[in-house]
């Protein structure tokens, strides 16, 4: 797969990535950091943290959120495997049913038959 190599800026400086992933997606992550990093930096203006500190609490943010993010996806797996579950199951009832109704109506079919066939030798005699 080939290399993308993009400029992008982050926290004021400039840097030289190269991935392979799209330009486009290079751009959404510089851009994220970015975005967190400015808003540690806002969030933090009176106390005025250095570089180091305003990116170990931009990893700690984005750490945060992989995780939440993490467990919301196993969550939403759990809650999909027990609806694949769930989903079995009714089509295991709509097969049994199935075989109820078929029968159901054999039944009938054979009850219609042998009544025609019983009204129709009654009216001979």
């Amino acid at each position: 797969m080939s290399k993308n190599k993009v400029e992008v800026i982050i926290g004021g400086n400039i840097y030289s990535l190269q991935g392979e992933e799209s330009q486009e997606h290079i751009h959404k992550v510089a851009g994220l950091i970015n975005k967190i990093i400015s808003s540690i930096q806002k969030a933090n203006v009176r106390t005025s943290l250095n570089t180091s500190k305003v990116n170990m609490l931009t990893a700690l943010n984005v750490a945060s959120e992989y995780i939440k993010m993490q467990e919301e996806l196993e969550s939403y797996a759990n809650e999909l495997e027990k609806c694949n579950a769930e989903n079995l199951a009714l089509k295991d009832k709509i097969r049994e049913m199935t075989i109820e109704i078929t029968n159901v109506k054999n039944q009938m079919a054979e009850a219609k038959t042998y009544h025609k066939k019983n009204d129709h030798t009654s009216r001979g005699r």
